[in-house]
């Protein structure tokens, strides 16, 4: 009986760490999904207020599980570029991810600090929604 427990323990384990591994890998992978936002500042939104919220939101998805997802922020080095001086990107595992993460209360809770800033950039951007296409080899 002693044997069965143990080797039921052990077995148990094993399950356990595999699915533990494979919910880890799934969650720091390549991106495969992304989103990007082409678009120069509106007034009333300064570069320090976007960063700040959007370093916000990745603390939480990080905080989540997922440290290879979230959105990055740039801006454009060249001087006189004369359209779309900024662009942020989101990294996503896969929309299953993209989903829990999107769905979730404290990401919703940030998300509507960047609502009222993002409704600005929202109407000068351009913005595409795009999946990973795979690599022929």
């Amino acid at each position: 009986m002693k044997q069965l427990l143990i080797s039921l323990s052990a077995l148990w384990l094993l399950v356990s760490f595999g699915l533990s591994a494979s919910a880890q890998a799934q969650q720091t992978s390549t991106p495969q999904l992304k989103s990007i936002h082409l678009f120069d500042m509106p007034a009333g939104v300064t570069e320090a207020q976007l960063s700040a919220l959007i370093g916000e939101l990745n603390t939480i998805i990080t905080r989540l599980g997922y440290s290879n997802a979230g959105y990055t922020f740039y801006k454009v080095e060249e001087k006189g570029a004369d359209k779309y001086g900024y662009y942020f990107e989101g990294n996503w595992p896969n929309a299953e991810a993209y989903k829990k993460i999107h769905d979730d209360k404290s990401f919703q809770e940030a998300d509507k600090k960047l609502g009222t800033v993002y409704e600005k950039i929202k109407a000068v951007e351009l913005y595409r929604r795009l999946v990973r296409v795979p690599q022929i080899v």
